[in-house]
């Protein structure tokens, strides 16, 4: 009995017993605490996705084009349900129809401004971000013996924003024409300023591989790039698969004074030319004609035909809007002068500037329609625009023909300011046109778009 108490065999296994508890213990608790870790990446993976395409979709609406009719709230939870996150009844594909017992899942889609940090949910508008938060329920087991709050809310957020990294000087709205791109370029394209880029929201198609003078172009697309041999060798920085570029002006096409008819001033007044030509102190040529166009900011709307010819002097009297409706503006080697003008066409209403000496600027503080401020051309039609041709082709503003094909191209180069882009609803360069954004009001730049995870 004395050797018994004396002995000490299995001790050395009781003491192992005695420290295996709190070392299962120990082992359990990671166990649960690594599964959450797994779901929380889980979630992080749903978030971001699910913030990126509602960025995406929400680039669209600041673009101001025609989007598809799922919403950015719907293309977020699309992405979450993909990765398995979804509200209760939720139903879009991919969401977890059979979650374990007392675990579940929620999604949040918020949209709102991100600046310097901070995300913050406008009182109206849509906002430059999207953010969502997702979060997992569930019980916590031994963590909970330890004093976790139970259950467990495991979340994740993202947050992706539509950044605007560059102001665009051409920019073709789309869609393509049949056989092309909406942006067409061909030739040499020079650019004075500090250097933009050429964007289409649609396609782009290369005649030829172009080259440009200058820094800071690009070539950028929405839908692609043909033929696929050259858009390659494009020498500059370019982009065939980006989110759509913004359109600043869109506006336009529904403001009111598109509603313009009628002819209340004359087409142009016949003037005697003066004494000497105001540009070049010298004696008009013989046989040389004069006219005068005041601003029709109040009523009416020019109309008729304009045909202006090599001996042809034409002055934009003052600073003012000048409508045009049903008018055919040809303008062939005239010289053609005005400072602080917007030009409206209505209706059925053509222009096409083939050379001559062309000094327009555009009015910057329109107090009758602010819309305009800035905007040189405003063009509603849908006649073929063509400007370009010999000569000097100073258009010192922006030039939003929504509606048209453009061809732009010659030597045409700004005046006054440095500004002189184009939007249309495509967009053929040629030649060794001038475009840049130097100067242009803010209200009137559009911007290329890309959509970045920010947090």
């Amino acid at each position: 009995m004395r050797n018994l108490l004396r002995s000490q065999r299995g001790s050395a296994a009781f003491a192992t017993v005695l420290a295996l508890v709190p070392l299962i213990g120990a082992v359990a608790l990671g166990a649960e605490a690594g599964s959450w870790y797994v779901t929380r990446q889980q979630g992080q993976n749903a978030a971001d996705a699910a913030a990126y395409a509602g960025a995406l979709r929400l680039s669209c609406t600041i673009a101001g084009a025609t989007c598809e009719t799922s919403s950015v709230d719907y293309r977020s939870r699309q992405f979450a349900a993909q990765n398995t996150f979804c509200n209760s009844g939720d139903s879009y594909p991919g969401c977890a129809t059979s979650l374990p017992s007392r675990i579940s899942r929620a999604v949040q889609v918020d949209i709102g401004n991100y600046s310097s940090g901070t995300f913050t949910t406008p009182a109206v508008g849509i906002g430059n971000a999207v953010r969502v938060r997702v979060s997992q329920q569930q019980p916590a087991y031994l963590a909970a013996v330890l004093g976790a709050t139970n259950p467990v809310n495991i979340p994740a957020q993202a947050i992706a924003m539509v950044q605007n990294p560059s102001k665009v000087c051409g920019l073709a709205l789309g869609p393509d024409p049949n056989g092309g791109g909406a942006l067409k370029i061909a030739g040499n394209v020079t650019n004075n300023g500090t250097g933009c880029p050429l964007m289409s929201d649609a396609s782009v198609q290369l005649a030829s591989t172009p080259s440009f003078t200058g820094p800071g172009w690009g070539v950028y697309g929405a839908t692609g790039c043909s033929p696929t041999g050259t858009c390659g060798a494009v020498s500059v920085t370019h982009n065939y698969f980006m989110p759509l570029a913004t359109d600043p002006l869109q506006g336009l096409q529904t403001a009111s004074f598109n509603t313009r008819t009628g002819n209340t001033n004359s087409n142009s007044t016949k003037v005697t030319c003066p004494a000497t030509n105001p540009l070049t102190n010298q004696p008009y040529p013989n046989g040389s004609k004069c006219y005068n166009l005041p601003p029709n900011t109040g009523s009416g709307a020019y109309s008729g035909n304009f045909n202006w010819g090599n001996q042809d002097y034409v002055t934009f009297t003052g600073s003012g809007t000048y409508f045009f409706y049903n008018a055919s503006i040809n303008i062939t080697g005239a010289t053609v002068t005005g400072a602080a003008v917007n030009i409206v066409l209505l209706g059925t209403s053509s222009l096409t500037i083939n050379g001559g000496n062309v000094n327009l600027t555009a009015y910057a503080n329109n107090t009758t329609y602010p819309a305009l401020d800035g905007v040189l051309i405003d063009d509603q039609t849908t006649a073929n625009v063509n400007i370009g041709g010999n000569g000097v082709i100073k258009l010192a503003g922006a030039m939003y023909f929504p509606k048209a094909d453009v061809s732009y191209g010659g030597t045409t180069q700004p005046t006054n300011s440095t500004c002189s882009q184009v939007i249309a609803k495509t967009l053929n360069m040629t030649g060794s046109a001038y475009l840049s954004t130097d100067s242009c009001l803010p209200s009137t730049i559009a911007y290329t778009q890309v959509v970045a995870l920010v947090q």
